[in-house]
């Protein structure tokens, strides 16, 4: 899921706040969960992502290398020494042994051991890039995008990595693969990424006519497709002349041939995505979780938190998710 785009605007606001323990929650909530926090992480850095491998084992990634790893749904974290102190910004794990993470100076870890231990490769290429999003869709084939426009590919598991041409100049936020063929990704400047081909060929489509709102220009931050034909794109709202902004969410029903918008209560940053059937989703966004029952067709905050900037999302089924926060804080959403 995700990446942040304001979150760096923000940063300096965030040294004064917390997380909140108790939350209103605005507009209809369509589900019987509920959030609860349940970790606060102590100063040190800022926060940018979380993953889970199954309802027990997570991890959370952030600045100075830092990864956070629990075994118990989340009750109990515990730091994991990463080797690096460069910024981490996307992990994923395929299974509770397996997994990766990615981030600042040409920086990609592997572990195969839960993250007991890691091992980093720095690929050839621009040696200044920062790993925003990863999608893997078994132990061996994955990619990673980055801020310089970037694609690598591994079919090994993360020992070697090699180059695609995106066909883009503008920073890749988001990617997800659906099999080892069919992957996309989003671009800043609402650009679109599809592939076929396992990523040999990327076409683009820039959704620059869209009704994002009047005096709303917004950038792409995350890509989600339930399956071949219903994806989801989240944004973040950027504006000059308009009092009252909306970051709304991008869809599609017939796998990316037409796109529509469909508003939202947020009115910045929304910077995660994810969909747990075709109807009931959640989004990570400036002012807390959003959720929709109906496809996108209506959003409302589930949980609302104004004082910290959500920027991920994670769900293993539609009883078990967490979110996380900027500065650290850590939710979790128990269905019955």
């Amino acid at each position: 899921m995700k990446k942040v785009i304001l979150a760096l605007i923000v940063a300096p606001m965030l040294l004064l706040i917390g997380c909140k323990e108790s939350e209103t929650v605005n507009g209809p909530v369509t589900t019987s969960g509920e959030w609860n926090l349940i970790y606060k992480a102590q100063a040190g850095g800022y926060f940018w992502g979380l993953c889970f491998a199954d309802q027990n084992s997570g991890w959370a990634i952030g600045d100075s290398g830092r990864i956070l790893h629990t075994s118990n749904g989340g009750n109990l974290w515990d730091a994991q020494e990463s080797g690096v102190t460069v910024s981490l910004r996307c992990v994923y794990f395929a299974n509770a042994k397996k997994g990766w993470v990615g981030g600042a100076n040409n920086s990609i870890g592997g572990t195969t051991n839960g993250g007991a231990s890691w091992t980093w490769k720095h690929p050839s290429g621009e040696s200044r890039r920062t790993f925003l999003a990863m999608s893997f869709v078994n132990e061996y084939q994955g990619w990673v995008v980055d801020n310089y426009s970037g694609i690598l590919h591994t079919e090994d598991g993360g020992i070697t990595w090699t180059s695609q041409n995106s066909g883009t100049t503008w920073a890749i936020t988001s990617v997800q693969f659906l099999n080892a063929n069919e992957g996309w990704a989003t671009a800043t400047n609402r650009v679109v990424l599809h592939t076929l081909d396992g990523g040999n060929n990327w076409t683009s489509i820039t959704l620059d006519t869209l009704n994002y709102g009047r005096g709303v220009t917004v950038v792409y931050t995350d890509i989600y497709f339930y399956d071949r034909s219903r994806g989801w794109i989240s944004t973040s709202a950027i504006f000059s002349n308009i009092l009252d902004p909306v970051a709304s969410v991008v869809s599609t029903s017939d796998a990316g041939k037409t796109w529509l918008c469909q508003p939202s209560p947020e009115k910045f940053s929304i910077n995660a995505i994810t969909f747990v059937n075709e109807n009931s989703g959640w989004a990570a966004s400036e002012s807390g979780i959003l959720h929709t029952g109906n496809a996108g067709g209506e959003w409302a905050y589930q949980l609302e938190v104004t004082e910290d900037l959500f920027v991920d999302i994670w769900f293993v089924d539609e009883s078990h998710g967490w979110a996380i926060t900027f500065t650290g804080c850590i939710y979790r959403y128990w269905g019955s």
